[in-house]
């Protein structure tokens, strides 16, 4: 065997590579980004419903933007679903003029339980 034809092997596979990696790195990286962006929404909803539930008004108006926000970059179902969970505690914080029941305290955290399997 030569080295000539062992070189053009190599290069072969290089080039065949290349040729993968060109053409699923752009969806592995917008795989990469949505995980990003679903955690972020995850951990914010968390933040903002466990603030909400302790009386803060701000945390309320907050987790509203941060849900409309969140709907209208909606990215796949798995943040369909964290929307759907933190729209919940928005209504029943709403129901409950931002002072919930121990009742309606545990639905919350039963709901933000979700969010966090999801």
């Amino acid at each position: 065997m030569h080295s000539g034809e062992i070189a053009e092997w190599v290069a072969a596979i290089a080039e065949a590579s290349s040729v993968v990696v060109a053409l699923f790195l752009p969806y592995y990286n917008q795989h990469v980004e949505n995980k990003r962006k679903l955690r972020n929404v995850k951990m914010l909803i968390h933040r903002m419903g466990k603030r909400a539930m302790n009386g803060d008004d701000d945390a309320m108006e907050h987790l509203q933007t941060i849900l409309m926000t969140a709907y209208l970059k909606n990215m796949n179902s798995k943040t369909e679903d964290v929307i759907n969970d933190g729209q919940q505690i928005l209504d029943i914080l709403n129901i409950s003029d931002g002072k919930p029941s121990a009742e309606q305290k545990g639905q919350i955290k039963k709901l933000l339980r979700e969010i966090d399997e999801i």
